[in-house]
């Protein structure tokens, strides 16, 4: 702990960041200080102009410990103003631009509260106006700065290093945002420590794009110009102010670049190494380290990788790691050591040191501890506490303050620190520290809100993964989406079930009934086959065949050689069809991996190109040979996952033959889709009415019940199959542990869990089976190399869930989540809008009464794929209306995690955001061929415009 901790460094404590930069004026006057375009300050006209700007606000009485606030856009004025304020003796206070007018005034009430006066606040010429009433507003612009420049002195003010330099307003838990007071002594220290570790005492070119608000864009405002360095400002553009990043990496003339691991995400698939860039300072959230080893490989050349650590109350960094991709294999770069003159503690609940490799929580001392917080005394004495030195033992120490971090850690035995979460409700998102709770508090402001919770779905999925639970009836685990269960451990799809089952039951038959269609058919048959009948040579499609052919039926076996069956199921096959008697026929298509591929992109598994493939190839030969009849073999757990939902026996006019119906429609349009298979197989045939007129499919096990023992006992007495020892008992194909391995990776739940759970519902596996048959372990050496072989690889940036704020409420009267969005949009900032509101009947509860996060259900997830209510459905004014946008849709509903998408939607009011963006660009040119620019995605947000775009490219 001792050593850990020995960081006294010398840096001019006595001095004033403003002193800084006026030694750097005086040494450098000529050279470039900021850049915008062609517009060039040198050191001597921005000491100009910031004095202009200390005249001005000291004419209106700001003073030392007065904060101004600024609301400008990035332009070369924002540094003048900054500085201008400084030099004043006054604090800045950065907020964005657009910050809702209740959230603003809420700050200006603290800001007063603190400088005992009327808030003064600079705007550039757009913002002014929307200043609240009781502010005295200094607008920026060329009325300001006049034709010509204006060389005015520095105010004859004394300013001291325990005065306030900045304030950051914060996300509050209590539902108030909370300003950060940092003073003068505090801000030299860590820019003092940062320009020896960044600068390398030469001159650097530092990028500004990043927002003022974000105590991240700090380093930028003051590292360059206390060394002789220069910014380069990036303007926000309308509508694309994430897409700042961008350019800041195509022009490529930074030296260093401080930015979020959101941001290095969105940039390192560019052509990295063609920048000049040699250093990247990453910070504001986790840094994973699969991340930094991407951006060292894109680089090329050697480039420095540093992780930098700090809340805002201990002033923007307080540890720094350099990434090392041969020591740093872990799932997280460490967030390392302490910087000079910070402490860092590692203290258990009674305030004592941890030992190395225990969690404990994270309290930082030293010389860059902030004041406290804006007119928060209480909340101040609950983070900043005074304990004694944990560096003497025993507690015997001289008392010191610290800041309690809430963030969870643990030292390593070489004296790196691992940053393991939150201890509280505070989230990091995109760079953004968020109180849950303030949030929570806006939303219970609406009157038609009853009560509510905010999460992520981070969150949920790491509660989820912790508390893993199964239903106590059918077995389905908790990372299923939108799973959750009573008192009594039953999921609510049981639950569901039970109101319905009378219904479902009346959709199945009797094997009198099969034995009617049996009879029917061999009264037709004209030909040398009675029907033809889908054999994969698995269990269940074994019974069938058996079954089929003790009834009398003269089938035709067919069976897909995809490449990849096992030999012993081949073998299997070859058996079953020899001891019956029964003419055999293997089908094949060379395509077989393009479609895998495509599957994978668009579903994570291999079934559903496989089966599509199957249908396709199997009904061609039925036309060809002139057979009417194709037995299926699709469990009856199938049947509920692809056709059968809840709402199809809520209808009104519910009946069997209606879901026939509906059946005959959903697969009209599944052929009409385009995709590989329709890349590469003959399918118009199945795009008419005619043909699956024609054609009766008929599943039979909607007319056989086959429990697993029963099925298993009956075709090992009556056949020679044989189970196969060289796949997973869930298929008999080596491919399919290839979707199984990547859907649970992408989607993070098994794709077999949930039509199990419907055979154990309905009486065709026990709980025991099916969660046995789930527990296969999955080779991933085995599954890598035959991705290879396919042709298969990972889209980038998808390896994690995506994570977004989801807000659930119960609600008290009518209210659309329309309202509440814009109700939340009047007082918080974008960033902390939540992307999804979910209305709940009421929130689930633990035990002990409190809001049980692992229960909530996954916002916009359905549990199985509907079918069309009407054949018309699909002609509904909302959705998708070609091939284009029935794709764009597709990918925004996976990437947004959304049930459905319509053609007015628009991407970012789903929850989406710039990075979201990127990955939806590379899914667009996979899927598509089009190559869409990031600036087209901003301007052209809804999938009809987008898709209307994309028809253009094309033609």
């Amino acid at each position: 702990m001792v050593r850990y901790n020995d960081t006294a460094r010398a840096y001019p404590a006595t001095r004033t960041i403003v002193d800084l930069f006026e030694d750097q004026v005086a040494a450098t006057p000529d050279a470039e200080a900021v850049r915008m375009g062609d517009h060039v300050l040198r050191y001597r006209d921005l000491d100009d102009r910031a004095n202009q700007v200390a005249a001005a606000l000291s004419g209106l009485g700001v003073a030392p410990g007065c904060p101004v606030v600024v609301a400008m856009r990035h332009s070369p004025d924002v540094l003048c103003v900054i500085y201008g304020i400084l030099k004043a003796g006054g604090a800045f206070v950065p907020v964005d631009p657009a910050i809702p007018a209740a959230r603003l005034a809420r700050i200006v009430a603290d800001i007063e509260a603190v400088g005992g006066q009327r808030a003064v606040l600079c705007a550039d010429e757009r913002h002014a106006l929307a200043a609240p009433p009781s502010t005295r507003v200094v607008s920026i612009g060329s009325a300001f700065w006049g034709a010509a420049p204006v060389r005015a002195a520095r105010p004859a003010v004394v300013v001291a290093p325990s005065d306030l330099a900045y304030m950051i307003f914060t996300s509050g838990s209590t539902g108030v945002p909370k300003g950060v007071m940092i003073e003068h002594r505090q801000l030299v220290n860590y820019a003092w420590w940062a320009r020896d570790m960044y600068t390398d005492g030469e001159r650097t070119t530092w990028p500004l794009f990043s927002s003022l608000a974000f105590d991240l864009t700090i380093t930028t405002l003051f590292v360059p110009l206390i060394s002789g360095g220069r910014v380069v400002v990036y303007p926000e553009v309308p509508g694309e102010r994430a897409s700042a990043v961008f350019r800041v990496f195509e022009e490529g003339v930074a030296d260093v670049v401080k930015l979020t691991p959101a941001h290095l995400t969105m940039v390192k698939d560019l052509p990295l190494a063609a920048t000049h860039i040699r250093r990247l300072i990453v910070g504001g959230e986790d840094f994973k380290t699969a991340l930094a080893r991407d951006v060292t490989a894109a680089f090329d050349r050697p480039v420095e990788l540093v992780n930098e650590y700090g809340p805002t109350e201990a002033t923007v960094g307080c540890m720094i790691h350099r990434f090392d991709a041969r020591s740093d294999t872990g799932a997280s770069v460490p967030i390392g050591v302490p910087a000079a003159n910070a402490w860092i503690f590692v203290l258990d609940d009674a305030g004592r040191p941890t030992p190395v490799g225990v969690v404990g929580e994270m309290y930082i001392g030293g010389d860059g501890l902030a004041r406290g917080y804006a007119n928060r005394p209480d909340l101040t004495a609950e983070r900043f506490v005074t304990l004694p030195d944990p560096r003497v033992r025993d507690g015997q120490g001289a008392p010191v303050r610290l800041y309690r971090t809430g963030d969870m850690a643990r030292w390593t035995p070489d004296g790196q620190l691992q940053f393991l979460g939150r201890a509280d409700q505070q989230v990091k998102l995109a760079g953004h520290r968020i109180e849950l709770g303030e949030i929570e508090a806006r939303l219970l402001e609406h009157p038609a809100v009853a009560s509510g919770v905010v999460t992520t779905l981070g969150t949920m999925a790491a509660r989820r993964a912790a508390s893993r639970r199964f239903c106590t009836r059918c077995g389905l685990a908790s990372e299923f989406p939108g799973v959750s269960y009573d008192v009594e451990g039953v999921c609510n799809l049981c639950r569901a079930y039970d109101t319905y089952a009378a219904k479902a039951e009346a959709y199945f038959k009797t094997p009198d009934d099969l034995a009617a269609i049996v009879a029917e058919i061999k009264g037709t048959a004209t030909g040398r086959y009675d029907c033809l009948v889908l054999f994969s040579g698995g269990k269940d499609s074994t019974f069938m065949l058996l079954k089929l052919c003790e009834l009398g039926l003269r089938p035709l076996a067919w069976s897909l050689d995809n490449g990849f069956l096992s030999e012993e199921a081949k073998e299997n096959i070859r058996r079953i069809v020899t001891q019956l008697g029964v003419d055999h026929v293997w089908g094949s298509t060379p395509h077989m991996n393009e479609i895998f591929v495509d599957s994978l992109r668009q579903f994570s598994n291999v079934c559903n190109g496989c089966f599509k493939t199957i249908y396709t190839l199997a009904t061609n030969l039925a036309l060809e040979l002139g057979i009417t009849h194709v037995f299926t073999g699709l469990s009856r757990g199938q049947f509920f996952e692809t056709r059968l939902t809840a709402e199809v026996f809520d209808r009104d006019d519910f009946s069997p033959e209606r879901i026939d119906d509906l059946v005959l429609e959903a697969r009209k349009a599944y052929h009409a889709r385009e995709d590989a298979v329709s890349c590469h197989l003959a399918v118009d045939v199945l795009r008419g009415d005619g043909v699956l007129d024609q054609i009766q499919f008929v599943d039979f096990f909607r007319y056989w019940s086959a429990p697993l023992d029963e099925m298993y006992a009956y075709i090992e007495s009556h056949s020679a199959w044989r189970r196969p020892s060289d796949t997973g008992r869930s298929t008999n194909c080596l491919i399919n542990d290839v979707g199984i391995f990547l859907h649970k990776k992408q989607r993070q739940f098994h794709n077999y869990s949930l039509p199990y759970s419907w055979d154990v519902r309905l009486g065709q596996k026990t709980r025991e089976e099916a969660m046995e048959e789930l527990d296969d372990a999955i080779d991933e050496a085995r599954v890598r190399e035959i991705m290879a072989e396919i042709g298969y690889v990972e889209p980038t940036g998808t390896e994690e869930p995506v994570d977004r704020l989801v807000a659930y409420f119960v609600p008290s009267a009518d209210v659309t989540t329309a309202d509440l969005q814009r109700h939340l949009a009047e007082t918080l900032p974008a960033y902390m809008v939540p992307g999804a509101l979910v209305p709940l009947d009421a929130l689930p509860l633990t035990a002990n009464g409190k809001v049980d996060l692992t229960a909530l259900p996954e916002p916009g997830r359905a549990t199985a794929p509907q079918l069309p209510t009407t054949p018309d459905a699909a002609a509904d004014d909302g959705a998708p209306r070609d091939a284009t946008e029935e794709a764009l849709a597709a990918i925004w509903a996976q990437l947004l995690q959304v049930e459905r998408v319509g053609r007015t939607d628009e991407f970012f009011a789903l929850g989406g955001h710039s990075l979201l963006a990127i990955r939806a660009i590379s899914r667009i040119k996979d899927a598509l061929g089009v190559a869409v620019p990031l600036k087209v995605m901003f301007a052209k947000p809804t999938v009809a415009s987008l898709a209307e775009h994309i028809r253009g490219q094309a033609g």
